[in-house]
């Protein structure tokens, strides 16, 4: 057995310790919500959905939308019944996970090889590429990782109910998941009884209920996997060897070399063992998928960096432990090295993630005083079709308490369009798609948004649209 090697007797955290961690990081998100705050595409989607899923009169409509994805709109649904303030809660339960993904690593880690083992995993975490902006923006991924992460450490700890029931969270979040939890599921059969046995049907039958009964109302089942198979995340000629650079990229050499360190060093443990093939899997998995068609987003190889950050902290801790005299001061001193490569390289893209993250509340601050300009919702759909940039196009619906269809990123008749710089914040612009001939007319500017309205030759700006008509 290594000389850091995993601890023998479980150990199980109290359930209030479970609680104040979750509260603290709760408690933490909120503070954050104290400065700039806006969610991305995909979760002001979710908003929509889930004001719909509750309004009375809405049906719920998944056309003109991202993928679908059940439990962030599991939270989103009631967050709607408090009107403006759902965008601010979601960021909250994202933002707070994070923050568990984060103290998830350095749990797992720990339990490895030992707190500084924790503590370079969730400083590796912290760098890892977008970690940032995705939970400053409200992405799942965080919440994701959060979920996978402290699924194996509570398994460690000898509680598999929480176990599995964080399991089943992060297969409500992404589908690479499933194959993971089924196996899991089929391991803790075998152990279970009776109650236990009749919970893991319930938590394998909520999957498939929960992916594909809201899409059934709508009228489109496999809502998710349409809508994702439509945009391939700019992968180019080869899909498959774009995605494996990019969850490669995720991380800096020093986390990819020290986690193979940590394998080869340690590869006979069991633990060890199952975590780098888990990783493995879940990158091959997404790889697999880009290039049978699906979009090969870097975010969706981030649970494999994120275990690779974990066995990196085994890894470092494991080298110091086995040099011997004085090569363990160099030991020591090369690590040190590489973590001031590491932090140099990847603290600079801090900065640039929360300028991003700022950029974005500011233009949709001016994209919420813009609709104003225009009249308010009523004045801006009495121009007919609305358009906007690809990336505000669920703000826009969510902002317009309208259906994610009713804007859309090109105008294909007569309506008005929102247009402002293609930024990352904003996406590419709107673009005009009329097959006749149509005249613009300028009604609005305000700060980076220019408010267009497109009408044939002759018919003037609608009755009704706009402050002024």
């Amino acid at each position: 057995m290594s000389a850091v090697g995993l601890r023998e007797r479980p150990v199980v955290a109290p359930l209030p310790a479970a609680a104040a961690l979750v509260a603290g990081c709760l408690a933490l998100a909120g503070l954050s919500l104290l400065g700039p705050s806006v969610p991305s595409y995909d979760p002001f989607a979710w908003l929509v959905w889930g004001r719909e899923i509750v309004s009375h009169g809405q049906t719920l409509d998944m056309a003109g939308g991202p993928s679908w994805k059940p439990l962030p709109v599991f939270f989103t649904a009631p967050f709607a019944l408090t009107g403006g303030a759902a965008p601010y809660l979601w960021l909250l339960v994202a933002r707070a996970g994070a923050l568990l993904g984060l103290a998830g690593a350095f749990a797992l880690a720990r339990r490895l090889a030992g707190a500084w083992a924790g503590a370079v995993a969730a400083a590796t975490l912290l760098l890892t590429q977008e970690y940032v902006s995705l939970a400053a923006r409200g992405a799942s991924e965080p919440l994701l990782i959060a979920c996978v992460l402290w699924a194996v450490e509570r398994h460690l700890a000898g509680r598999r109910g929480t176990a599995f029931a964080l399991g089943v969270g992060a297969a409500l979040i992404r589908p690479e998941a499933w194959p993971f939890l089924g196996l899991y599921a089929l391991w803790c059969w075998r152990a279970s009884r009776g109650r236990e046995r009749a919970l893991i049907a319930a938590g394998l039958a909520l999957i498939p209920l929960a992916w594909f009964g809201p899409p059934a109302v709508a009228g489109e089942i496999l809502a998710a996997g349409a809508h994702a198979a439509k945009y391939n995340g700019h992968t180019g000629s080869d899909p498959g060897w774009t995605a494996l650079k990019r969850g490669i990229e995720l991380a800096v050499a020093p986390v990819w070399l020290l986690a193979l360190a940590a394998v080869g060093l340690r590869g006979r443990e069991r633990v060890v063992r199952w975590l780098a093939l888990g990783a493995a899997a879940w990158l091959a998995l997404v790889v697999v998928m880009t290039a049978a068609g699906f979009p090969g987003l870097p975010r969706f190889m981030l649970p494999s960096a994120a275990v690779a950050c974990v066995l990196a902290g085994a890894g470092a801790v494991e080298l110091v432990a086995r040099a011997g005299g004085g090569r363990r001061a160099l030991v020591v001193a090369a690590l040190l090295v590489a973590g001031a490569a590491l932090t140099a390289s990847r603290a600079a893209t801090l900065g640039d993630q929360v300028r991003v993250a700022r950029d974005a509340v500011r233009k949709q601050d001016e994209l919420t005083r813009a609709i104003a300009a225009m009249g308010g919702r009523a004045a801006v759909l009495a121009c007919g079709g609305v358009a906007v940039n690809h990336t505000a196009q669920s703000a826009l619906a969510w902002k317009l308490h309208a259906r994610l269809d009713r804007v859309g990123t090109q105008l294909d008749r007569p309506g008005i369009v929102f247009a402002g710089p293609q930024s990352t914040a904003l996406g590419s612009p709107p673009l005009l798609t009329l097959e006749a001939p149509y005249v613009k007319h300028r009604v609005a500017h305000l700060g980076v948004w220019r408010m267009v309205v497109v009408q044939p030759p002759g018919a003037g700006v609608p009755r009704g649209c706009g402050a002024h008509a």
